[in-house]
């Protein structure tokens, strides 16, 4: 079971549906796009800003409130797939220790490892492990206690199941294996490659093992993340040369901030495709083109032209 697969369910499952509500949180904006199976529908996308100074998810929180709101989004009543930014959902590669073999010791252990990267605060998370191949270390996610609660406050306010909660990396994995031909596999050293997800102000890097992330490494970045990229997966492949031989590396770029936190024309002159070296490829935005939503009080929700998203 993968950490996505786990991450899940700490939430509600509700009724399968051919269509489901992909969201963002983050300190900047919260997206959500309509998806049905492997596709976007399209036209669905919104965005809304977020003033998120300081970094607390409480303001992303009234931005989601405000989002399903909006008259046709409360009115389909789509299940909820919720991507929280790096900002808010810490991840880990964990050892392998023999307390992972029962439970409350693998609880345990994973709570102690995040406090050791984290701190104290770790303590108060609710955190989870995927379940790697025994001796092999484990992918682990820790996401603050009550804002996971918040979430289901809203959703449940808002009369939406919450189908799942993940970190957004695992949101630009899964994208990317759906994006992927299905090739009947031949070893493991044919299945590993790397995922880089770019966010406003952080890189950060993922290799991959038969769909796994074995190794992770994060860093803060700026509006030239272009250049910057290839410097970084250069330097940690220094320290990890194993990584050397990885050729594909793809890009999830979601940097793009709303107009009103987004830079100046003239400072983003730098940022051209062809600054990424051939090794790195784009993937297609997980959360698609977007449009701007009104981000008035619930109470005065915007009356601009609806996109498709009924159920």
């Amino acid at each position: 079971m993968s950490l996505i697969e786990r991450f899940a369910r700490l939430v509600p499952t509700g009724p399968l549906t051919p269509r489901r509500l992909r969201v963002l949180l983050s300190p900047q904006q919260v997206l959500c796009v309509v998806r049905q199976g492997g596709r976007l529908v399209e036209g669905s996308a919104r965005q809304i800003a977020v003033d998120g100074a300081g970094g607390h998810w409480q303001a992303a929180i009234d931005a989601l409130r405000t989002l399903l709101q909006q008259p046709d989004i409360a009115m389909a009543k789509l299940p909820l797939e919720i991507s929280l930014s790096g900002r808010w959902s810490q991840l880990v590669l964990a050892p392998w220790s023999d307390a992972l073999l029962s439970e409350p010791s693998a609880s345990r252990f994973l709570q102690t490892q995040m406090a050791a990267l984290y701190g104290d605060n770790a303590r108060g998370w609710s955190v989870v492990g995927d379940d790697a191949p025994y001796g092999h270390t484990r992918l682990v996610c820790g996401v603050d206690s009550t804002l996971l609660q918040a979430l289901k406050d809203v959703a449940a306010e808002c009369g939406h199941a919450c189908r799942v909660i993940e970190p957004l990396l695992a949101t630009a994995l899964r994208a990317l294996e759906a994006s992927q031909p299905k090739r009947p596999r031949k070893g493991a050293a044919d299945a590993v490659g790397a995922l880089a997800l770019i966010e406003p102000g952080r890189i950060t890097m993922a290799a991959l093992r038969d769909g796994r992330i074995v190794a992770i490494q994060s860093q803060p970045a700026s509006e030239a993340w272009r250049l910057e990229l290839p410097q970084a997966w250069q330097r940690w492949t220094l320290r990890a040369p194993e990584l050397a031989a990885i050729e594909r590396i793809a890009v999830t770029d979601l940097s793009a901030m709303p107009p009103a936190h987004a830079p100046a024309p003239a400072t983003a002159l730098h940022l051209v495709p062809g600054a990424l070296p051939s090794r790195f490829h784009l993937n297609a935005n997980p959360f698609g083109e977007r449009a701007t939503a009104s981000a008035a009080p619930p109470q005065a929700p915007s009356s601009t032209a609806k996109p498709e998203v009924a159920a």
